[in-house]
């Protein structure tokens, strides 16, 4: 079902595969900027290859940009967008952008994006930006993922809300990357609360290096200064960060506001 309001655009599917992959089968026929979302996906992905738990009840959608070629920008207009409708929806949740590509409520994950770039038939590139949103999880759903993850827990807000709140957000960051990618990336650094917390950051291959993040580098990096103060940026892994030194960030946010 198709679903206009203004420049907003939705396609609302009851079962799908996974929204990335629906969306890269049907590039040349779906309108850009448009956000498709399913009622349960039956593949959904993470980074890396992982899944992603899709549940009826939760969100899972993807986004197409059809007038952006770098999906580092495509996840920053999903990023931000998502984090702008939550705070909208749910304005009591202190949730927070973690690098590169998560939306976490204290030290638990609440939704992940995955960016992927299509070519398309005229040889340019487009980016599809999928993104699944925890808004109910039960104890069980929780013991399957095996990972500390967070649900909004709002029942006010179901996946057909937040769609059309994601949307409108979303738009607004689209146009942002187009006009002016450098201010989209300078908001969504600024807005990384990941900046001043402890943590450990998963390289695979059984290697970790652990330290405290102290920027974002102007390509996108993170900064991790180790124990004896040395500094190094690195470019991917998995982060983990422990609750108090999100407290202690949060409270250091607060003082500054």
């Amino acid at each position: 079902m198709i679903e206009n309001s203004s420049a907003i655009k939705l396609l609302h599917l009851a079962v799908v595969d996974s929204t990335n992959t629906y969306c890269k089968e049907r590039l040349d026929m779906l309108d850009d900027g448009v956000l498709v979302y399913a009622d349960i996906q039956t593949a959904g992905r993470g980074r890396l290859g992982r899944s992603w738990l899709s549940r009826k009840g939760n969100f899972f959608g993807s986004l197409v940009m059809k007038k952006l070629a770098n999906p580092f920008l495509g996840t920053m207009v999903v990023s931000l967008g998502a984090l702008d409708a939550i705070k909208n929806l749910a304005p009591e949740l202190p949730v927070w952008l973690k690098w590169p590509n998560d939306l976490y409520y204290e030290d638990a994950k609440l939704a992940g994006i995955l960016s992927e770039t299509v070519q398309q038939p005229d040889n340019s590139r487009a980016i599809i930006a999928g993104i699944g949103v925890n808004l109910t999880l039960s104890a069980e759903d929780k013991s399957v993922i095996g990972k500390p993850a967070a649900a909004i827990g709002n029942d006010k807000i179901n996946p057909e809300k937040f769609a059309l709140e994601l949307a409108k957000c979303a738009e607004m960051y689209y146009i942002m990357g187009i006009a002016c990618s450098e201010k989209l990336f300078d908001l969504w650094r600024k807005r990384n609360d990941l900046v001043g917390m402890e943590l450990v950051l998963e390289l695979g291959g059984d290697r970790s290096v652990s330290g405290k993040a102290v920027g974002i580098a102007a390509d996108g990096g993170l900064i991790l200064a180790a124990a004896d103060g040395t500094e190094k940026t690195y470019y991917c892994g998995d982060v983990s960060v422990n609750r108090e030194s999100v407290r202690a960030a949060w409270e250091r946010r607060k003082k500054l506001d």
